[in-house]
């Protein structure tokens, strides 16, 4: 199975949305998985801002991203202030990985604690109650999340995302060779996702004809 690779942080309302309409239009491409890789914006010790309204309009949110939010079928409400730190809420995804639970819906839960129902996912029974709801081993989580089982791995993610993977924002997506960012739209994820396909197609194509050739000679 070929992978998309998604690149985000839990506290960005267009990875929020990005994502939220990612998950509709994979629905269409089966052969394609999605390969999670977090991307702090707040690392600890920064100092974590407070979310305020404009002072000129009094909105919170940019019409426009709340616009694009209630097309998508996702509420974005008032979350949680000061923002949290996400460095527990990804470790919780690698235990969720680790426990072969259901990463996807864990991150579409993590959101929606956050944007929806203005929880703090910084905190560990936050996210207790959600890998719970998931089915998965409440207090396994917590001893591990007090322990920070998983603190290497989150490490290791970072590194990857901050140096390695020439990513400078979130939410980015890459695929065969492919990459956007942003919150880019239904159809245009769906075309990203389709041109992605062919050139894994034309590539696997290319490698068989050339497979080919050598077992011909």
């Amino acid at each position: 199975m070929m992978k998309l690779h998604v690149y985000f942080d839990y506290t960005c309302p267009f990875c929020y949305l990005g994502i939220g309409q990612l998950t509709t239009a994979a629905e269409a491409f089966p052969e394609i998985g999605i390969a999670w890789h977090p991307f702090e914006l707040l690392p600890e010790p920064m100092a974590r801002p407070e979310h305020r309204p404009d002072p000129e309009t009094g909105a919170l949110w940019p019409p426009a991203l709340v616009d694009e939010a209630e097309k998508a079928g996702l509420l974005l409400r008032r979350p949680f202030s000061p923002t949290p730190y996400t460095n527990r809420a990804f470790q919780g995804m690698h235990f969720m990985a680790a426990h072969r639970g259901d990463v996807q819906d864990y991150n579409r839960r993590v959101f929606r604690a956050h944007f929806e129902q203005g929880r703090d996912i910084g905190r560990i029974d936050v996210l207790a109650d959600i890998v719970s709801d998931l089915g998965a081993d409440a207090y396994a989580f917590n001893i591990s999340m007090k322990e920070g089982r998983y603190s290497d791995a989150q490490q290791k993610a970072l590194r990857h995302a901050y140096f390695e993977s020439g990513v400078e924002e979130v939410p980015t997506y890459k695929l065969a060779g492919l990459r956007i960012s942003g919150a880019v739209g239904r159809q245009t994820m769906e075309k990203f996702l389709s041109d992605g396909l062919k050139n894994e197609q034309r590539s696997e194509q290319k490698s068989e004809a050339v497979r080919a050739e050598t077992r011909n000679e």
